[in-house]
């Protein structure tokens, strides 16, 4: 943007338009249709003074479940949700693929998986597996289209968005809070942002702290304010409905879980329909502040129900537990195998069993335990690990043989830690100790390829009697279009829903087609950045990935 800073979004003051022609440069979008190019630039040709037209407000909320709105509807609670389904029309969301990227990536793009690029939370590369990201998608996102168009956009923490692309408008993308760069589109805008995040923490009504609900909350704030700011098109994505649902389905539905503990119970309960509860209030701020004439859609990837039994995921470093039994020292980040006689060996701190080693002299650098040591050491260390315990006084790990690796002696023993661990709080010989319980997720809740969404939508040109039966995830991308007066692909997997528009508009708005809005030359790369791994434990954490 030529060094131009935009205006706080988090104070009064319109955002600068962009112009409406996509900058060509390396790592940006290039839409080629070859014989279709020239319909294309017809089909996708409008007035200027349409941008004066309300803005089109697409709201997704990961794992939005319909068991959950009606229940609490029924106790009179999510108002701003209930209020859109009174004056509109409410309907079953249609999923597939059963991964939120993939399905966010479906709904932003029109196209199937294996078409536009993005399979799975994560891409296989030499180095190892990293999380998807935005230069893996091989076709252009919605907002890669609204900006070939001329139309402004505003993305909001949208899955996959990372790095930001280049657009006739923002991007905030699901990487924002991390201190990495690209993390908003255009550059300038990055102060406007911090200045909301700033605002969104300083907020007594805020979400809780973990780093999800804020997210959110920024992402909410940041519509508030953009939604005025003349767009043709906002899309704002609410993730830590699905965390929660993840992590406390059975206090919701703790019938599904025979023998929940009732202190347990008494203290998460209201876990899911807080964060409910928290996502209406947002939306409700982003609709009080939009202009009037706003149509406005809701809609999740996929719902919840329970799973089969709960899972834990703990992450769990041995080493430390190692250290405060007085087993290791360290030596920086690493271990000093000279004044260690244990360490674990090989096991990340995400799996639950940890082979513990010695460090055996002549083998270790500077190991120090001799061969005719490690009997007596491995009985005193067999009975300490005994000795750690939850709050309860029942001991959490599980000590066996270790199953020797493929040409190597000297491994101890094998530590299982198992499913009491309840709270980050160990218990060594009786004594509080904390540290080596790094996180605990407990997943009662999950979804599968069919466990459908939700869809509501509302606004002076929501027809409120639409039959909406059959609508899917493949059929969003046609319909934004189609209400945005764009044309829908011919290569997308669904169809728009014209239905869902009042007879006035329909007859204004003839459905127009093109062949496709192309691919991305520079798709299907991985890219790699410092928060990997932390994005990684996240997702193991869930029980996404093993």
């Amino acid at each position: 943007n030529g060094g131009r800073r935009f205006p706080a979004v988090c104070r009064a003051g319109p955002v600068p338009v962009e112009s409406p022609l996509v900058t060509t440069k390396t790592g940006l979008l290039s839409l080629f249709l070859l014989g279709a190019a020239l319909a294309l630039g017809m089909a996708v040709e409008r007035p200027a003074s349409s941008s004066a037209r309300p803005p089109l407000l697409v709201i997704g909320i990961d794992g939005g479940e319909w068991k959950v709105i009606h229940r609490l509807w029924s106790e009179s609670r999510l108002p701003h949700l209930k209020t859109l389904a009174d004056r509109g029309v409410a309907a079953t969301l249609r999923t597939a693929y059963n991964s939120s990227p993939v399905i966010w990536t479906t709904i932003a793009t029109g196209v199937t998986p294996p078409v536009h690029g993005i399979t799975d939370f994560v891409v296989p590369t030499p180095q190892g597996d990293v999380p998807i990201s935005s230069e893996v998608r091989k076709v252009p996102a919605l907002w890669n289209m609204l900006t070939r168009a001329g139309r402004r956009v505003a993305v909001l923490g949208w899955w996959g968005s990372w790095p930001a692309e280049d657009v006739n408008g923002v991007v905030v993308t699901d990487r924002a809070l991390l201190d990495l760069e690209n993390r908003v589109s255009p550059a300038g805008y990055l102060p406007d942002f911090l200045g909301c995040l700033k605002a969104a923490k300083a907020d007594p009504g805020r979400f809780l702290d973990e780093e999800p609900e804020l997210r959110d909350l920024v992402m909410a704030r940041s519509a508030a304010k953009l939604v005025r700011e003349g767009f043709d098109l906002i899309l704002a994505y609410f993730r830590s409905p699905d965390i929660v649902s993840h992590n406390h389905w059975k206090h919701f539905e703790p019938e599904r879980f025979p023998g929940v503990d009732p202190e347990e119970l008494a203290a998460h309960r209201d876990q899911v329909p807080r964060i409910y509860e928290a996502v209406d209030r947002e939306i409700g701020r982003i609709l009080a502040a939009a202009p009037p004439g706003t149509n406005v859609l809701v809609l999740s990837d996929h719902g919840f129900h329970a799973a089969p039994r709960e899972e834990i995921k703990v992450f769990f470093d041995m080493d430390v537990l190692l250290e405060r039994l007085g087993y290791l020292v360290r030596q920086g980040e690493g271990v000093d195998f000279s004044r260690t006689q244990v360490y674990t060996y090989g096991t990340p701190p995400f799996r639950r069993a940890k082979v513990l080693r010695f460090s055996l002299a002549g083998r270790e650098p500077g190991g120090r335990v001799r061969p005719e040591e490690r009997e007596e050491l491995r009985r005193r260390l067999v009975s300490d690990l005994a000795g750690v315990t939850n709050e309860r006084g029942e001991p959490v790990l599980l000590v066996r043989d270790a199953r020797p690796r493929r040409g190597e002696e000297g491994d101890l023993v094998a530590a299982v830690l198992l499913e009491r661990v309840r709270t980050r709080t160990l218990l060594v010989h009786g004594q509080p100790f904390q540290g080596a319980i790094e996180s605990i997720g407990r997943i009662s809740g999950t979804h599968t390829r069919t466990t459908h969404g939700i869809f509501l939508a509302a606004g002076p040109d929501i027809d409120p009697e639409a039959h909406l039966e059959g609508i899917h995830i493949h059929d969003i991308a046609p319909t934004i279009l189609y209400g945005l007066g764009l044309p829908v692909g011919e290569d997308f997997a669904g169809r728009p829903w014209t239905s869902l528009f009042n007879a006035e508009f329909r007859r204004t708005h003839p459905l127009r087609k093109v062949p496709s809005w192309g691919v991305r030359e520079e798709g299907g790369r991985a890219r790699s950045s410092g928060a990997d791994e932390e994005l990684l434990n996240e997702l193991r954490a869930l029980g996404y990935i093993n």
